[in-house]
């Protein structure tokens, strides 16, 4: 056998094979997220593996259907066609597993499982196809290319039709979507998939034994089906294997929702249950999401969206076909339909929204912007051709980024000189390879600085192929020149560079590495915390960090080993980051740095640390948390009580019983009442948590906090349906808000309440 696959070798054909292979692995090497033996790599090479096995197949094909040969010779030769195949595909692992020499591989095991799942299994596919294509057809090439394209095209129709972000297809394997989440979904149902993938393989390679010396392509169709029907006797055991694989395959086909292949919009709407309607929504979810009056206030709030949105696109209100939203109970639902955990997305083109109900207040509003941008976006996706200008788009009407608006942020860049690589981000590919932070933030400051200036009119315009020159008569370089300029007159005073170099200077997906396997690998920890096994936590992210010395992972180790009350680990693990490291300005890592020390008896760096991020100014919540651990060492609380309320196992019944002790004993105690409200908060008992707010309203405590308690009671007055004490309470807050920009959103918010409770009555 041997040598007759050596004269196999020697062809000029499997040369150019070999050569194409190498290239194609080459080019990839230069690719990042591609350029290691992982899904990406895999996944992609696809492609050339089933144009490449599947041409040389038919050359082989070609050359033996001129010769006399029995159907035992045939199945021989079918072998060897398969080892030529499979050999050369041992060359782009080859020189993709040599790249490791200089490219991180952090499991090299899992990206050989996929490569077996993805490659040779599209070899074995397309080594079958090309076999019946090669017999029937005198432009072999031609219908191969064209059925290839077709099964890729599969993709495409699913994604675009059905509500679902990924797909499963026979050349493919899997696609996952193109979403920011970093971890793909269980590879059992891929390995089942592509048993169905071995099914059809086996279903044509049957046919193609039947097909030998029966078929001609100088004959009629007539003639031929005549001659394999009159060889159906002696070819039975090939009609058998062949009816059998058909017969597997249509029941995969019929069963596709329950494999969790494909889910319609029935599909989906069936599984969540419940369905609601008001004059521009169709909302499908759980009833163990919402009540009846929690939906009709939900109503009235999109409604309230609705026109805010339109008015700002200055669009016409009426629509044709109503949005339709889909409210998942949580991200895990929410992947299995649609096949994303984080990401909260809208398909314009086809007026739905998907999201969770966790993430609905904070998403839906730049979500409706991508649906009523679609009247003038691009025909057919009806949005953008440049990702930023979709994105930039949403965030400029929303508006809503944080503690500032995305143009001060993304003045304190540019006084960081760091405001790189604006220009490229409005390209077709540039939008990905920034961190999604830089490119949200970015985009959305410029397309708010375009429209103020120019007008909706003229930006929408621009919209559906980013055509600038047209739409404003000034270049894109012009353009951005003079907004930088006018973010130099923007106030940054407030946000120190810390903050900037935490929020901003995160790498891109396509430059992180081993993105997959990293992802996985925090997966496993966070899970391992929540089972509280926080050895076997520590141990998933030591190795996470190992592979990607990431904020992420190193953030659970910190929180591991407070767990496991070895404080000192934490501070020598700090100590030993370089003088210049962007994790020293962290604030998950500062706080939890803060805490060891708490623990560890140092109050005073603890209150030090706690203070520095208060000054950052990050986020509400850890303002939230760094004040109310200030408190706390002010209250003189044993730190072994703070460790076994924010590092223990104890559930919010336990914590509620305990603080309710300490708060009846403690009166004047700030730190004991704030942390009943938002255990009572937390474990949904809202009038109780609601008290404990007031009260903790009522005592001498910092402005921050301050915030925060009329807030929160605020949002649970709203939540009651008392729209005017929430309104009063959002009035109060707006006297210690810590920005400007909260003082607009506060605003907002009394807006939204006057609206609900008119649309309510």
């Amino acid at each position: 056998m041997i040598s007759v696959l050596w004269a196999y070798f020697k062809t000029s054909r499997v040369h150019v094979a070999a050569l194409l292979y190498f290239l194609c692995a080459g080019a990839l090497t230069q690719v990042p997220l591609f350029n290691y033996l992982g899904y990406e790599f895999s996944a992609l090479f696809t492609i050339p593996t089933a144009f490449i096995s599947g041409f040389l197949t038919i050359a082989f094909v070609r050359e033996h259907m001129l010769k006399p040969l029995t159907r035992r010779t045939w199945l021989y030769i079918l072998g060897d066609y398969f080892s030529v195949n499979f050999i050369l595909l041992l060359i782009p692992l080859g020189v993709i597993s040599l790249n490791a020499i200089v490219v991180k591989n952090c499991n090299y095991l899992k990206g050989l499982e996929y490569f077996i799942l993805l490659p040779v299994v599209t070899m074995v596919f397309s080594f079958a196809l090309a076999l019946v294509v090669g017999v029937m057809f005198r432009k072999a090439r031609l219908i191969f290319s064209l059925l290839i394209i077709g099964l890729l095209s599969h993709i495409v129709v699913i994604t675009y039709f059905q509500p679902q972000l990924f797909a499963y297809n026979f050349i493919l394997g899997f696609f996952p979507g193109i979403t920011y989440d970093e971890t793909i979904s269980d590879i059992v149902p891929l390995i089942i998939y592509r048993q169905f993938t071995i099914i059809a393989s086996l279903l044509l390679a049957s046919l193609f034994v039947i097909l030998t010396a029966r078929w001609g392509m100088n004959v009629s169709l007539t003639d031929n089906f005549r001659e394999v029907k009159r060889h159906s006797k002696s070819d039975k055991i090939f009609w058998m294997l062949g009816v059998f694989c058909l017969v597997m395959l249509a029941a995969g086909h019929v069963f596709r929702h329950d494999l969790g292949y494909e889910y319609s919009a029935n599909d989906i709407q069936r599984q969540l249950g419940r369905r609601s309607e008001s004059d521009h929504f169709i909302f499908y979810y759980s009833g163990r999401s919402y009540s009846m009056q929690d939906m009709l206030r939900l109503k009235a709030e999109t409604e309230f969206y609705y026109q805010q949105v339109t008015d700002a696109l200055m669009n016409d209100k009426h629509l044709v076909k109503k949005v339709e939203v889909y409210i998942y109970p949580t991200g895990e639902e929410k992947r299995r339909f649609i096949g994303t955990f984080n990401t909260n997305i809208a398909k314009p083109w086809r007026k739905e929204i998907h999201l969770t109900k966790e993430s609905f207040q904070a998403t839906f509003r730049h979500e409706l912007v991508h649906v009523l941008a679609a009247g003038f976006g691009f025909p057919v996706i009806h949005a953008s051709t440049r990702m930023a200008l979709n994105e930039g788009l949403a965030v400029a009407i929303d508006w809503k980024e944080g503690m500032f608006t995305p143009h001060q942020y993304v003045a304190a860049l540019q006084r960081e000189k760091a405001l790189d690589h604006t220009i490229s981000l409005f390209t077709v590919s540039g939008f990905t390879a920034q961190s999604s932070a830089y490119a949200y933030l970015v985009s959305g400051s410029f397309c708010r600085y375009l429209i103020d200036r120019f007008g909706i009119d003229r930006f929408k315009h621009a919209f559906a192929n980013g055509n600038f020159l047209l739409s404003f008569g000034e270049t894109i370089e012009s353009l951005q020149a003079d907004w930088k300029a006018f973010l130099k007159t923007v106030d940054t005073s407030e946000i120190p560079a810390e903050t900037v170099e935490t929020l901003f200077f995160q790498q891109s997906i396509f430059y992180k590495t081993c993105a997959r396997e990293v992802a996985e690998k925090n997966l496993r920890a966070v899970r391992a915390i929540r089972m509280n096994d926080y050895p076997q936590a520590e141990q998933q992210f030591e190795l996470s960090f190992a592979d990607a010395p990431t904020a992420y992972a190193l953030r659970g180790i910190f929180q591991s080993l407070i767990a496991q009350k070895k404080y000192d680990k934490v501070v020598e693990r700090f100590s030993h980051f370089p003088e210049h490291s962007l994790l020293r300005s962290n604030p998950s890592l500062l706080l939890l740095l803060a805490d060891a020390c708490l623990f560890d008896g140092d109050n005073d760096m603890a209150n030090r640390l706690y203070a520095e991020i208060d000054k950052m100014k990050f986020s509400l919540s850890f303002n939230e948390a760094a004040t109310l651990r200030r408190l706390m060492v002010d209250d003189k609380i044993d730190s072994k009580i703070i460790h076994t309320l924010l590092y223990t196992n104890m559930d919010d019944s336990s914590k509620i019983d305990f603080l309710k002790k300490k708060v009846s004993t403690n009166p004047g105690s700030v730190s004991y009442t704030y942390m009943l409200a938002m255990a009572q908060e937390r474990s949904g008992k809202y009038s109780d948590a609601l008290n404990s707010y007031q009260t903790s309203l009522r005592i001498r405590m910092p402005i921050e906090l301050m915030y925060m308690a009329a807030v929160k009671s605020a949002d649970i007055y709203y939540g009651m349906d008392n729209f005017e004490a929430a309104k009063s309470l959002y009035w109060e807050a707006k006297n210690f808000a810590p920005t400007e920009n909260l003082i607009n959103d506060l605003d907002d918010q009394i807006n939204l309440c006057e609206s609900v409770a008119l649309e309510l009555q």
